[in-house]
């Protein structure tokens, strides 16, 4: 009987950990949520240690659920898989909302990505947006969006009959655009808001945005398999409540996040 109660209350003390209105989840009272820590400023490993706005903004649900928070790395690639096969309940991971990834999860929009006219500090030519760019020198990566933005910006203002844009297509993704911008062979960078994110919290004093986001559309959301709407609905009202009381809002401007970022 001693032994009987004793594992009663240790079943009851682990269970307490779970509200009662807390979804069903892999794990009883965690949320275990999959995370590819690749992509700052939503996710990187720091010092051995899971970092980004991913991260909080995860604890923070967690915690509004009555749950544990649990991530678990993956490739990035992995993590629909993981989803589909029970091993997560929900993806975190700086994911865009797409029309293929939709048709096998659901997904709690959470944030709203465009593009940014990235500058020296101080921004020394007074760039505003990509009108201004004509006559400058822009750095995009070879093959995206960014360059097709650039070139348009470059077709505007020839027809306006102002100076060309010199367009420089680089390999190497956005890493090289902003070395040739630190180095003096470019003006500006065109790239996503949230890579200026990621290079203002880690080099606050080198780089600024020259004017508000553009094409700003991009959603980013929380994944859940189709088929759980209990989890689904749950993560909707904890992240209301979220953006209700000014912790989302505290969230986005502690990484640096504009506030177009916000779907709210």
């Amino acid at each position: 009987m001693l032994r009987l109660a004793l594992l009663l209350a240790c079943f009851l003390a682990a269970s307490s950990t779970a509200r009662a209105d807390s979804p069903a989840t892999v794990t009883p009272g965690a949320f275990t949520w999959g995370v590819s820590a690749t992509f700052p400023p939503f996710e990187s490993v720091q010092d051995g240690k899971l970092v980004g706005f991913d991260v909080d903004l995860a604890d923070l649900l967690s915690k509004r659920l009555g749950l544990t928070t649990t991530p678990m790395t993956f490739e990035f690639s992995g993590l629909i898989a993981a989803l589909l096969g029970h091993r997560i309940d929900a993806v975190i991971s700086g994911m865009y909302v797409n029309p293929q990834r939709q048709e096998v999860a659901d997904f709690v929009v959470y944030m709203i990505i465009g593009n940014q006219i990235i500058v020296r500090h101080g921004n020394p030519l007074k760039l505003t947006d990509l009108n201004s760019l004509c006559g400058h020198r822009i750095a995009v990566p070879v093959g995206t969006v960014f360059e097709t933005q650039a070139n348009q910006a470059n077709d505007s203002c020839t027809e306006a009959g102002r100076p060309a844009v010199t367009i420089l297509d680089l390999p190497g993704g956005t890493t090289s655009c902003v070395l040739a911008l630190s180095q003096g062979r470019a003006d500006a960078v065109i790239a996503s808001s949230s890579t200026l994110v990621s290079l203002s919290h880690d080099r606050p004093d080198e780089y600024d945005a020259a004017g508000p986001p553009f094409d700003n559309d991009t959603k980013v959301g929380i994944a859940v398999a189709k088929g759980n709407p209990a989890l689904s609905t749950a993560l909707q009202t904890a992240m209301r409540s979220l953006v209700a009381d000014g912790s989302y809002a505290a969230l986005l401007s502690r990484w640096g996040f504009p506030p177009q970022s916000s779907p709210f």
